[in-house]
């Protein structure tokens, strides 16, 4: 199994955040030593540093404007072999990780994309929700993530989104499953 580096950007989640780790600390339990969340804010916030405590995440400040230039901090910082951007709307099922190590660990995907299912909402206001794409949580190589040098740093909410736009165009083998 990989070791992972889970990076989430508090900014991204919002409110959402203490639900994403909680959900996030399944994966710490089951596969101890091999999993790490970190948590990012682009100020240092004793409220965010306790809540990542909390749910076994480690906080860190980096002092960046855009989504981009913090998720490419935090990759500089991490070790894991593979790394994870949850999406901000998206919901892991409970075997998320062993999916995305069973496609990464074998060599035959470079990037697993899990793709949110808008089923929760009424068909009329799905077009109404998505004003810019949400590429779902990415679970990408760090060999890959370097070779295309990282998320745009003068990106925001859509850095994700580019990232897998580029990976495909430089022939990433990038799968997509829904949720």
């Amino acid at each position: 199994m990989n070791a992972y580096c889970i990076i989430v950007d508090s900014r991204l989640m919002a409110s959402r955040l203490p639900r994403c780790l909680a959900t996030l600390k399944s994966a710490i339990q089951r596969f101890p030593g091999r999993v790490e969340i970190r948590v990012v804010s682009e100020e240092d916030s004793p409220r965010l540093a306790r809540l990542s405590q909390r749910f076994g995440a480690r906080f860190e400040a980096i002092p960046q404007a855009s989504v981009g230039a913090r998720g490419n901090e935090a990759v500089q910082r991490s070790p894991g072999e593979a790394l994870v951007f949850p999406a901000p709307r998206g919901k892991l099922a409970d075997d998320w990780l062993n999916s995305a190590d069973a496609l990464l660990s074998r060599q035959h995907w470079d990037a697993v994309l899990f793709q949110p299912s808008d089923t929760t909402l009424p068909r009329g206001l799905v077009r109404l929700w998505r004003t810019t794409p949400s590429p779902g949580t990415l679970c990408v190589q760090r060999g890959w993530f370097e070779r295309i040098g990282g998320f745009d740093p003068a990106l925001d909410e859509t850095a994700c989104q580019d990232l897998v736009t580029r990976l495909r165009a430089c022939q990433a083998r990038v799968l997509e499953l829904p949720l």
